[in-house]
Order: C-alpha cells, then structure tokens, then sequence
C-alpha cells in the first residue's frame, strides 16, 4: 500500500525551503508537485495550461516507481482500470524551465535519474499529458541539430501564482544549473537548441549588496573613514562591525598558469643526525623514463656509453661547475633555451641564439674581448677574436627529446651587468612569492634587490613590469577570465543551493555568431536572502541586529545609471518576494538614477537619504557649524512638532538656507516623519562606507577575482561574527544591551502615573511628559516606534507596573525580535559554501563565449584614492598656524574675488569706497616714487664735472 498523501494545491504555493524544512532530516523523502489536466504550448516558452495541480506528500524515492503515478492518475479520476488509456508522464529538472528542463518518467531509469535531484531538491515537478505527447522526452536524439543561438530581450522574472483552474504558468527561468551533477540538457528532436541569453560589463562599478551606496575607484581608497568621523554622530548611527582579515586572498582561475615553486633540485639526498650526507642506495623512480631498449648488438654498447656519460654530470656538483654536457637530454627547446637563459644570467654572458628553427638551436657568445693597448692604460677590442663558447643542440630524426651534440664551455670575453636573458618576464616568474607576500611593494626596493642578487644592471622601467608581469600572473589575464566566468558561476551555484545568478551581455545583431561582449552580473547567495528573513528587519540597508553591516546582493555593471539600477532592483526584488506594494525601507546617498529607480519600482517603499550627503550640498553655500548642528537637530528630532521648531530656527539663521532644505521632502530625510517599519532610526549611511572599505583590495582586479573576493569576505565574515555571539551573554544583542541601558540611566529621572486601560502619564524634567500605552506599543514621543526599543518613558511606565504587577515582564521583554540575542544567531546560521578550485570546475553548457567589456579611458590620470569631502578639508592645521585654504581671496588691486593683486589680470574694479582708496592710494606712492627719481637724475647732472 502507498504511504503517500495526496492533497489539492489551494492559495499560496509552497516553496522549496518550507518543503526543505520538513524533509531535511530525511535524504530520500520528497514532496511531488504533479501538474495533471493540461497541455503544452509550442517551443519556444513552452507552458503547461489549463492543467490542476496537487501535492503528494511522504513520497520515498527508495519505494517510488512508476506504478504509483499510476495510481495517482487512478485516484484523480483519469484512468479507469478497464479502459486503456495512454498517459506520458514528465519532470522537470530543478531551477530549468520546460524548454529544455523536461526529462521523461517512463522506466526504471528515469526514476534513477530522478533520484539524482532528491538530495538537493525536495520539491519535484511532475507534468502529465494525455492521449498523446508533444514532446519528444520519450525518444531524445542522440545526434542534436546545430545549435543556433537566440537572444531574448527580457528578464525572467519569478512568478508567485494562486492556483485555481485556469492556465498555469511555469516558475522563472535560470541561466545557470545549480546542479553540478545534472548532464547537459539535450534539445528535442524536431526543434532547434535555443539557449536563452538575457541582453544585457566593464569591470567598473560595484553595486554592493547595501544598494544604498556604491563609490567608483574616484571615491574609494585606503584613506576612507567608515564611521564619518568628521560629521555629528549618536549610538544609533554607529555601525558595529568585526574585522576580516584578506590578506591571505589569492586566487589565480588561468588555465595556463605554472606554479613555480621553491622545490629543492637535489635527488636522493640523505642526511644523517650528525647533519653529514649519508651514501645510501636509494631507488631512483625516475630511472622508468630513461631509455628502456634492449641492449643486444651495437646499438646497444652505444646506449650504454651515453648513459654512463649521463650518469657522470647528473650528480648536483657536476651541474654546479658544468650545466651543459654532450648527449644531455630536453623534453623541449623551449626547457633548452629557458636552461640557456638562467646560464647567460648566472654567469653574466651575452648568450645569443645564432640558430632557432625547428630541429636545432644554437647558441654562441657575443662577449667582447679586450686587451691594454700599448701601456697607455686604455682598453682596446679585439675585433678580430672571437669568444669560442657555443653551445648546440638538435632532434634526432626519430626522436622527439633535444640533444645536446656540441658543446664548447671556454670562455675568453669578459663578463657583463647588461645581459639579455635578464628581461622583465624572467624576473617577474622569481619574485613571484615576494609580490604575492607583499603586492605593493615598491619598484626601487624591487630593483635594488634584484640587483643585489642577480649583479646585473636592472632599470625601474623593467622592474615595474616585472612587478605587473607578477601580479598578472597571481591574480590571472583581465581578459582571460572572462572566458571562464560562466564556470565560475555555475560552480558558486552548484556550491550555495538557492544562489540567484544573473548575467547579461551586450545584444548582438547577428545570432549566429558564437561570442557575446560581457556587461553586468548580478549575484544573490542562497544563504544570505536567508540570513536576511531570519533578521526580520524590512530594511534593506542592510543591518543585523547588532547594527552590523549584513551584505546581501553584489552586481558589477558599466555604470550608475537608471538602467542599471532598475536592473540591479528588479532582480533583487524577485529574489527577496518584493511587490510595488511593499513596505521595505531603503537608504542611500542619493546616486544618479537610484531615487527614479525605487520610485518606479517600489512606490510604496520608505526611501531614506543620507543627513551626511545632504550637508555636503549644503556646505557649497552656506558654511559653518552653525548650519551643520542645525541640520542635524532637524534630522535627529522623533516630533513634527520638534521639526518644525528646528526648522524655524534655520529660517531665523538664513532664509535661503530654509528654503533650500524646505525642497528636500522631511519624509526622506528627518525622523520625526520616518514610519516604524524598518526598526532604525538610522540617518547616516555608514554601511556602505563601511563596507567599501574592506573590499577595497578587490575593487581593481580581474573580474572573477573581484567576485571571488567578496564572496570569500562575506564567508569569512559569518563565521568570524558567530565567535562574536558565542561569546555574547544575555536576551539581547551588545549594541542593543548597551543602548537600552543608557535608556534606563535616563529613566531613572522619569515617574510614571497609571490612567487605566494600559495608558501611562510619564513625566520628567525639563517639562517634557509624554503619554505611553504599553497595550498598543506606542508612545507620544515617538521612538518606541520608530527604533522598536523602548524609550525612557516606556521603561519608567514598565517598571509601575512591575511594581504594581508581578507578571509584567522586564523592559528587554519589550524589545523587537530584530535585536534578540537569539534573532541575532539564527541569522548569521546560514553559511555561505566555499567552492572548489579552477580545475574541478564543471564546464557550463551554455554555447557562447564571452568576451571583455568594451574598455573606456577617462581623461586624466586614474585615481585610486577616496574624494574628500569639503568638511574632511576644512579646519585644516599648516605648521603651527591655520591653513587659508578653501577660504576665498579678495584681490587689493580691483578689490574683486577669486585672485590676489600678484595674480591680478587687470579687471575692471568692483565699485567700493575701499577700492577706491586703495588705488588712489597706490596711485600717490607711484607718482612720489617718479619725483624722486626725477629729482636724483637732476642732482647727478649737476655734479657732473663734464
């Protein structure tokens, strides 16, 4: 008898995490979606409609067969036992769409096929056809069409469907299968191997997963101060953050990179306790790839002497004083030339190669000889002589290895520190540790030990390429990583079960044509979108309980731009389930396009700007502390009525200043108009600043280095702030466990009078009274509601009634779930997955190549560090005086702004009393000036005696 439940699909559909959740102590138990009643639609976007849809529960992938469908069929009313009835039966492969997703369900074999998906997916999709089939599942060709590419210009999108009995439409469509396992999808018989590409990435720009804010490589540098240390700050807007270290990152995915390493060249080398080598008989493995021929007749006493000659320069100290020996072997000419290059380094000769062909290469010295020329000391060249060193070596006719056949080791030229061998691309493979140890470390110290080493002269021209040859090598090609990226992809999908991967190239006119031009990414890892429900904190910022910075999504686009934005936001709220009428908060620095952006896209949402920002722009024209402590009580108010009050002490300071800031909507931008959704009363953007700054190092690397290296941040970083909450003691948080005791210290001042129906009197000094109702969770001074932590009137009112009342619980009972030491844990339970190395990597089925983004040089030279803001530069301190600059310069001449009287082109003077004075002044001293030089030149004729 069947163990499985049958049930009807009603309202909302089940996901794959609830169904995860049931069975997850269960590897062989899942749950089967069978879609019954309908039928295809034609390739391509193929559609099951007009179809019903219900559950089977408790199904044992062990016991599961294809009888049981069977029986299923038989129970729904569609097969009768004494009519036959053909049925075809289908499932869809997880996360594929039913172009290219649909695997039969007809054997013993499909049902091992299945089973392959089980322990990874516990929802399976089952669709059925009736009578006949429209696929061709049943009987895949072996030998498909020729693929032809299609570009669709859309984005899939997810769909959240309530089932009645109408069509029924297919979930989203993913480009990359998360399942490493899975084989490549085969197309069907009669139709053509579409591969979707969604249209739509110069490694510029870094929208990190706090959509709030991304800095280009202008706005970012080691400089970059996270907590805005120059502007006013409260608790609530410090971000508490751990530290991560990355200074161990290193990744190279070129498939062509060799791994020089530091190995010993010695063999068999034994050394005894007393530290003396010990002349032991050690099997020599490498003896199986010397020549194993048979030594019978003449052939053979020839192997035998060449291998005894072999034998005789093999030992270390022969290769020491003579590294070239007659009948000396080489798997290649290129490990010939590269031995002859390390010599002509080592020794300091002018090696050159006379002959490189295919079949021999020769090598001769072109060192200068010179002799003291008739004893006056002077150095004469012998242009007649020659060194006699030349080295040959050649392929036998038969045989693939070089041989060394001539070999003249005397030299008569003087050594040199110019040598030719010693080019960039030699130093940059022998200071590969040392730039990987340290990657900044400067040219002059480079080359001043490379030339402590090799005694050869090395310009800064050529160590700063070896240094760049070096990095290139370590971190890999910026190009060659672009044709690699889908695998890289396809392996952090195949590694993090539930990760949404967008990628979109630029659109090609000509379909056939196998290469698309790279333009955006977009990344979502499973265990964040599921760190970040665990939080429950709408606020897309993103913090965790402890104020923390919480990544969640990271693209890499051409630029800011609405288009970007709009791309970046739509697929961020197909992954996170939001709608147009979402109430999520949003915070952010005001970039190009991101406002327009949340106002299509989100209507309904709270969009915050940064106070910070918001100071920058008003800085341009009105300066002063004044105006920034202004700003910042109209900002940090919770009161319309406080707000206003604020707002009028602005217009009392400056009129223009107020209607300024009077055109900035207070709903984006002062607490008193915040709504309580979001569970913070943050107004400074902090998060990004502070994430900006631990991926700074990642910023300008190749394109998967740059991805590699957030994700490997964010791994690091779940890890590193769950040893923070092991050691964390009490219901809440740290930072919420200090912020709510600086709350109780105030209340300590406040007295509380009960009024009936859980409505209190709270009242204090300095005549502020507010009125708190603990039933509805509000108070009239507004924090309560809008941080969801109690304010000092609500623990004054707490403790009446704990005074009144044993059962009511302590003010920490009050707090919302965001800041639990327990919420707090379960969201950082998720981990992100590590992921294997470039050569396990699992070829992506996808059929195109992609290829670098277009690359765009701005004017002027590149800018690695961070623009400071006017308020970082001002106040600052030359010497032992205060700087003048950013203060504006009034010329004395034409009394006009912007330039001094040494400077002064002549301007037409502004019209004014004191630059009228002061010109008749310089006039009068002019004018004194050419009397008394008129009166001088008098007095010298007359004592003229001539």
């Amino acid at each position: 008898m069947p163990v499985w439940n049958l049930s009807e699909a009603r309202g909302r559909m089940i996901s794959e995490a609830e169904v995860r959740l049931q069975y997850g102590d269960h590897p062989t138990m899942f749950c089967m979606l069978l879609n019954h009643g309908g039928k295809f639609t034609d390739f391509p976007g193929r559609k099951y409609v007009n179809g019903k849809r219900h559950y089977v529960d408790l199904i044992d992938i062990e016991t599961f067969c294809v009888h049981d469908i069977d029986d299923m069929m038989v129970k729904l009313g569609y097969i009768d036992e004494n009519l036959h009835v053909e049925m075809y039966y289908h499932f869809r492969r997880p996360l594929c769409d039913l172009d290219f997703g649909l695997f039969a369900l007809a054997s013993d074999d499909d049902v091992t096929h299945l089973a392959k998906y089980v322990g990874q997916h516990k929802l399976i999709e089952v669709y059925t056809e009736h009578g006949q089939t429209k696929l061709h599942t049943y009987s895949m060709s072996q030998n498909p069409s020729k693929v032809r590419i299609v570009e669709i210009d859309c984005t899939p999108k997810r769909l959240f469907l309530e089932w009645h009995d109408t069509q029924v439409e297919p979930n989203d469509v993913l480009t990359f299968e998360p399942n490493r396992n899975n084989p490549p999808v085969s197309p069907t018989r009669n139709e053509p191997s579409i591969y979707k590409v969604d249209m739509v990435s110069d490694n510029a720009n870094i929208m990190e997963t706090e959509i709030e804010h991304s800095s280009d490589d202008n706005s970012s540098g080691d400089d970059s101060e996270s907590q805005d240390g120059d502007f006013l700050l409260d608790e609530d807007n410090i971000i508490d953050d751990v530290e991560v270290d990355m200074r161990e990152f290193h990744l190279n995915v070129d498939p062509d990179v060799e791994w020089i390493g530091g190995a010993s060249k010695r063999k068999n080398h034994v050394v005894t306790e007393d530290g003396n080598e010990a002349d032991l008989e050690v099997i020599d493995m490498e003896l199986f790839l010397s020549d194993s021929s048979s030594d019978d007749g003449i052939e053979g006493e020839r192997n035998k002497k060449i291998k005894a000659i072999r034998r005789a320069h093999e030992n270390e100290n022969a290769q020491v004083s003579e590294p070239f020996y007659l009948y000396q072997k080489f798997n290649s000419s290129k490990e010939f030339k590269d031995m002859v290059n390390q010599h002509a380094i080592d020794t300091r000769r002018e090696l050159d190669f006379e002959k490189n062909d295919k079949n021999r290469v020769r090598v001769v010295c072109r060192g200068t000889i010179t002799s003291l020329g008739g004893g006056t000391g002077q150095e004469v060249v012998n242009e007649e002589g020659k060194c006699p060193w030349v080295l040959l070596a050649s392929k036998w006719k038969r045989d693939k290895d070089w041989t060394v056949k001539t070999y003249v080791s005397e030299h008569k030229c003087l050594q040199t520190r110019k040598v030719r061998a010693c080019d960039y691309k030699f130093l940059s493979k022998q200071i590969l540790q040392l730039v990987e140890a340290n990657p900044k470390i400067p040219v002059k110290a480079l080359r001043e030990q490379l030339q402590r080493i090799y005694k050869v002269d090395i310009s800064k021209m050529k160590a700063f390429r070896a240094r760049e040859a070096a990095l290139k090598i370590i971190r890999g090609d910026y190009a060659t990583q672009y044709k690699i990226l889908q695998d890289y992809l396809l392996e952090v999908q195949t590694q993090n079960p539930d990760t949404t991967i967008k990628l979109d190239v630029e659109s090609e006119p000509n379909p056939d044509v196998e290469t698309r031009t790279f333009r955006r990414v977009y990344v979502c890892l499973g265990a964040l979108k599921q760190g970040f429900a665990a939080g429950k904190r709408d606020f897309l910022g993103a913090l965790d309980g402890n104020n923390g910075i919480y990544p969640l999504a990271y693209v890499v686009v051409e630029a800011e731009t609405l288009n970007s934005w709009t791309w970046f936001l739509t697929h961020l709220g197909d992954d996170l389930g939001l709608a147009s009428n979402s109430n999520f908060t949003f915070i952010s620095d005001r970039q190009k396009g991101l406002s327009s952006a949340i106002a299509d896209l989100f209507p309904c949402a709270e969009h915050r700007y940064c106070v910070r920002h918001i100071h920058e722009n008003m800085r341009s024209r009105w300066r002063g502390d004044k105006f920034k402590e202004l700003l910042w009580n109209c900002s940090t108010t919770y009161t319309v009525q406080e707000f206003e009050k604020e707002m009028e002490e602005v217009r009392k300071l400056n009129q223009e200043c107020y209607e300024w800031l009077k055109q900035i909507p207070p709903q984006h931008w002062a607490r008193s108009h915040f709504t309580g959704r979001a569970h913070s009363d943050i107004v400074i953007n902090n998060i990004c600043e502070c994430f900006n700054s631990k991926i700074i190092d990642g910023r300008d690397t190749p394109i998967i280095n740059c991805l590699e290296f957030i994700r490997e941040y964010i791994m690091k970083r779940i890890v590193n702030v769950e040893e923070e909450i092991d050691k964390a003691t009490g219901p809440l948080t740290p930072t919420a466990t200090k912020l709510l005791q600086k709350i109780k210290d105030q209340a300590e001042e406040y007295t509380a009078s009960f009024c009936g129906n859980g409505k209190y009197q709270v009242s204090g000094p300095w005549q502020d009274q507010c009125v708190v109702n603990v039933n509805q969770r509000t108070c009239s001074c507004k924090k309560w509601e809008i941080t969801g932590m109690p304010c000092k009137h609500v623990v004054s009112a707490i403790w009446d009634m704990r005074r009144n009342n044993g059962a009511i619980g302590i003010p920490e009972t009050f707090v919302h779930e965001c800041y639990w030491l327990s919420t707090w844990r379960n969201m950082y339970s998720f981990k992100v997955d590590p992921i294997n190395g470039r050569r396990l990597w699992i070829k992506s089925p996808c059929p195109t190549t992609l290829l670098p983004p277009k690359h765009h040089v701005p004017i002027g030279r590149p800018k690695k560090k961070r623009r400071k803001s006017t308020t970082e530069k001002e106040n600052m301190i030359k010497g032992n005086t205060v700087s003048r600059a950013q203060k504006t310069v009034t010329c004395t001449k034409c009394n006009n702004k912007g330039h001094n009287a040494r400077t002064c082109k002549g301007q037409l003077p502004t019209v004014g009393k004191k630059g009228k004075k002061k010109n008749e002044k310089g006039k009068e001293k002019d004018k004194g000036k050419e009397n008394e030089k008129g009166k001088q030149k008098k007095k010298g004729k007359e004592k003229d005696p001539l």
